[in-house]
């Protein structure tokens, strides 16, 4: 779990980070990014039941997006993040579902390589 300074977690800023943000597909994710008066770096993983009828399922890929994000916090540019997964994602092992979300990050000049 995030430090909750890197929550996005009251619903009236998920509902403007997803109406105001900016967003970026790729066939395994969808990520929302809303970078207006952006002082820090807050996110959500959102996994819907369309990707598994099965939460333990759905808990574990929330868990392996939020720990990738947690080791790649620094590279990260500033905003409120949306990161959605799609079903596709399960046809997927872990570490190549990951690099589809750091591939995809990079096109959206969301992630810094320093």
């Amino acid at each position: 779990m995030f430090k909750k300074e890197h929550r996005l977690a009251k619903t009236k800023d998920v509902k403007a980070a997803f109406e105001q943000g900016r967003g970026f597909f790729n066939p395994l994710f969808s990520v929302r990014r809303a970078f207006e008066k952006a002082e820090r770096k807050r996110f959500t993983v959102v996994v819907s039941t369309k990707v598994s009828k099965n939460a333990t399922v759905r808990n574990r890929i929330k868990r392996l997006v939020r720990e990738f994000i947690r080791l790649n916090m620094s590279s990260l540019k500033l905003g409120d993040y949306i990161i959605s997964v799609k079903p596709k994602a399960l046809s997927f092992k872990e570490d190549e579902m990951l690099g589809f979300l750091k591939k995809l990050l990079i096109q959206a000049k969301i992630y810094e390589n320093s």
